[in-house]
């Protein structure tokens, strides 16, 4: 189970041009919004990456704020740990499960998945956080994920898994993003 000592947020290639792209742009931006602004009160460590950043931009503000600006790492290959530091950044952090959101799913989500996967992490893909130009190849890359170990799950499950319970310090504030 997912819990706020042994989770890392892994946030791929959420930035302006690519969100802009997106039929369900609002939403995507929203929930990746609503995990990393969780983390950052949880205390999560999140990893950020941008695909080409001086073509696509920059991560988009409403995360971005949320973010280490040195745990954000420029790419150019699609699968996120092909990216010099992000493989040592994990093991320094040394947790195991990672929950995974981003651009384009089928492209970088799912090389990155793979990699995590193949590298011994238990994946979350958070379904309604994740997102391709088009639905066929948003739902084929959930389904492969899925086939090779993935976990699929979204955002209020997510949040929840990581509270426990109402009791939790952080509850109401955490609450309030997602009403």
């Amino acid at each position: 189970m997912l819990n706020t000592d042994n989770t890392v947020f892994f946030v791929i290639d959420v930035q302006d041009r690519l969100v802009g792209m997106l039929k369900n742009s609002e939403e995507i931006a929203k929930n990746n919004s609503i995990l990393t602004k969780t983390a950052k009160i949880l205390g999560v460590p999140t990893i950020a990456t941008e695909q080409y950043p001086q073509g696509l931009g920059s991560t988009i503000l409403e995360v971005r704020e949320n973010l280490d600006q040195s745990n954000i790492f420029e790419k150019v290959t699609f699968s996120a740990l092909e990216v010099d530091g992000i493989k040592q950044k994990l093991s320094e952090l040394g947790r195991k499960n990672i929950v995974l959101t981003g651009i384009e799913t089928h492209i970088c989500v799912y090389q990155t998945a793979l990699a995590l996967i193949e590298n011994g992490y238990n994946v979350y893909v958070v379904k309604n956080a994740v997102s391709s130009r088009k639905t066929k190849d948003y739902r084929t890359a959930l389904e492969l994920m899925r086939d090779f170990g993935a976990k699929l799950t979204c955002v209020e499950t997510v949040l929840f898994e990581l509270l426990k319970s109402s009791k939790h310090p952080n509850f109401k504030e955490i609450q309030a993003l997602i009403k």
